[in-house]
């Protein structure tokens, strides 16, 4: 059903009993307004919503847009190098960072209040998640629910792994490890 279908629809059943029904609200997008009104400009800005020919007001977002190089990214280390962290993108509802852990390194036992999910790219080790453990190796993903009981112990060769977390939270604990001064 499509979009305009829907408003109308919901217009039926949330009036139904009443004496009189509003008027259904048409949602469009501006591509859709350009292709039925052939002799208005084209919108070339992407597809902003319409609501009975006027634009409605997008979410403003809370944050500006970025690009990252990895040279250009905050980087923290733990131990003196035993753990680093690249802080690649944070917002405000999500952490993405590149993780690198010596060998034999390990993360101990925790829980952190939102998903989390690891994909390795390179390394091998052992994770355990509320108490069942996994060997994991390049191209393994694996994703922690919030409040997971979880813990890993790095191989004998450097992990390197790519870290998501679904909020800022979690990464905060990066804050207290040592930052590492960019490279000239």
């Amino acid at each position: 059903m499509s979009r305009a279908g829907f408003a109308i629809l919901f217009s039926i059943v949330t009036t139904a009993g009443c004496e009189r029904a509003p008027e259904p609200v048409k949602v469009e997008t501006r591509s859709e307004v350009a292709k039925a009104e052939p002799g208005k400009k084209k919108d070339t800005k992407g597809d902003t919503k319409v609501v009975d020919g006027k634009a409605a007001d997008a979410p403003k977002p809370s944050m500006p847009a970025a690009v990252t190089s990895l040279a250009q990214a905050e980087h923290r280390q733990k131990g003196g190098g035993a753990a680093q962290i690249w802080a690649l993108a944070r917002g405000q509802n999500a952490f993405l960072g590149k993780l690198e852990m010596a060998p034999g390194g390990k993360v101990p036992e925790h829980r952190d209040p939102t998903e989390e999910y690891i994909h390795i790219l390179s390394g091998a080790g052992k994770f355990t998640i509320d108490g069942q453990s996994h060997e994991v190796g390049p191209g393994t993903t694996i994703y922690m629910p919030p409040g997971a009981l979880v813990s890993f112990e790095n191989g004998p060769e450097p992990l390197v792994a790519i870290q998501v977390f679904a909020g800022p939270e979690p990464a905060a604990k990066y804050d207290a490890w040592d930052r590492v001064p960019a490279s000239p």
